[in-house]
């Protein structure tokens, strides 16, 4: 199956100028539109109005500044979760919030690459992104078939948006070494500012996060208290927001970026203030997959940045708040026994074990709540979802992003974006993956692998030269 990419001229240089009338004026536009609606209290039109107004902009970066589009869409994953909370402290709590559509939508729109174009370049769409498709429009025509909803709408936007985008990311390989030049910039400054934003809500907690916090059932994120919160800083809850860090992280950890200190101090702080151990775990596993795969140069610059990472985090490791609450985390390690949550994750499996078989063909793509409670766990997210055919296809398609893979070890980014999709992965058994914002982050990093793979293979040493 062929599919087209952008123009390497529209590529290699972003209009200027003129060009960007629409833009501007769009922007312009979008945000008068919003204040309007604010100041003169219609907070349904807003919730409508905002996730509509970011698709346009993002349709008209994507069609004027695809590397813009790119930055774009990553922020708009990142804070769009803040302005839903500021808009439901002022105008009251909404369950679910129209607002929380924006980064689907942006993401979404990256689909206009697959349309044919007599005026652009073709190239093939992976066999890993085809068999999860395919597995995830199964689960979809079964949803719709069961159960036909507009849930089961959202629920095709939350699992095929991310993928896109990844699948998007892939497609522009020959620009690769831009997209992760982007990429690794707008991760370090995620670092800085979700961080610093998140150290913020851990010593206090903003009135909008405080209102929101007891209005969302969610016991496990703490009470609205100084010093007594699960840091999720803008995202929707401390999974997501912890999965970010760990990504730009490791991602820290082998790229050359400005900001670089001041990002890691506040990103591993704050990283650790989440209290999420399945990413504490996951973070461990990229830094061991990196360590063992890159050339000396790279291994002493990862020991020399732990070595300052340790220095300039042991003033937060003497403080009693700091330490107190990151350690009682660190002790259920030892004691998984009398830990709670993951007691009544593995009651989960075996109640929902003979449930899936009596569902062969799944639910389709709606929220993952049945009579036994919530599902909490990524495989059996994917059986309850894409039924037991969808959920082969769909692990086909994952095992085949890691088939046949360029070797190199003079690329810093693509090594460290093979040890994130793994390092994702490996939370499967813990926490639904292919979702929300850990799929966002998951299809990215497994886009730019494959990218990165094709770019090494198609330049050969050469291309690889220019990372060492």
């Amino acid at each position: 199956m062929a599919t087209t990419s952008y123009p390497e001229a529209a590529l290699a240089a972003e209009p200027s100028g003129a060009s960007n009338i629409g833009l501007y004026l769009a922007t312009a536009c979008g945000i008068l539109l919003a204040a309007a609606l604010w100041f003169a209290g219609k907070p349904q039109l807003l919730r409508v109005a905002l996730p509509a107004a970011a698709a346009l902009i993002g349709w008209i970066l994507y069609s004027t500044k695809p590397i813009s589009y790119v930055t774009y869409s990553l922020w708009v994953w990142f804070l769009t979760p803040f302005v839903r909370r500021i808009i439901d402290w002022h105008f009251g709590f909404e369950e679910p919030s129209l607002v929380l559509l924006a980064p689907f939508l942006v993401s979404g729109i990256s689909v206009i690459t697959l349309l044919p174009s007599a005026h652009q370049k073709k190239d093939r769409i992976p066999t890993a992104f085809m068999l999860c498709g395919i597995a995830v429009l199964y689960g979809f025509v079964v949803g719709m078939l069961v159960h036909p909803s507009a849930e089961m709408l959202f629920g095709l936007l939350n699992w095929l948006c991310p993928m896109l985008f990844g699948l998007h990311l892939y497609l522009h390989w020959p620009q690769y070494q831009r997209y992760q030049s982007t990429i690794s910039r707008n991760f370090v400054w995620a670092l800085l500012v979700l961080g610093l934003y998140g150290i913020y809500q851990f010593f206090l907690p903003p009135i909008w996060d405080r209102y929101w916090l007891e209005n969302v059932s969610a016991n496990s994120f703490g009470t609205p208290e100084s010093l007594q919160v699960r840091v999720w800083s803008t995202m929707n809850s401390p999974g997501p927001f912890a999965n970010t860090m760990m990504a730009g992280l490791l991602l820290l950890l082998v790229v050359r970026v400005p900001l670089k200190l001041p990002s890691a101090c506040f990103g591993y702080v704050s990283f650790l203030l989440s209290v999420v151990r399945t990413a504490w775990l996951s973070w461990i596993i990229g830094f061991v997959l990196i360590l063992k795969s890159a050339n000396p140069r790279i291994i002493i610059r990862l020991v020399l940045s732990m070595l300052l990472l340790l220095a300039c985090l042991a003033p937060f490791a003497h403080d009693p708040r700091l330490a107190t609450v990151i350690g009682d985390r660190f002790n259920t390690f030892s004691d998984l026994g009398h830990d709670e949550s993951y007691g009544a994750r593995l009651d989960l499996y075996r109640v929902m074990a003979q449930d899936a078989l009596d569902h062969p063909f799944g639910y389709g793509l709606r929220t993952l709540d049945t009579t036994h409670g919530k599902i909490d766990s990524g495989l059996l997210s994917l059986v309850f979802s894409l039924g037991w055919l969808g959920s082969a296809l769909f692990l086909a398609g994952i095992l085949f992003i890691f088939w046949g893979g360029a070797m190199t070890k003079t690329d810093p980014f693509f090594l460290a974006a093979k040890a994130i999709t793994i390092a994702i992965l490996a939370q499967s058994l813990s926490g639904p993956i292919f979702v929300n914002v850990t799929a966002a982050l998951f299809w990215i990093f497994a886009g730019m692998y494959l990218a990165g793979s094709r770019y090494h293979q198609t330049l050969g040493p050469a291309g690889a030269a220019v990372h060492s």
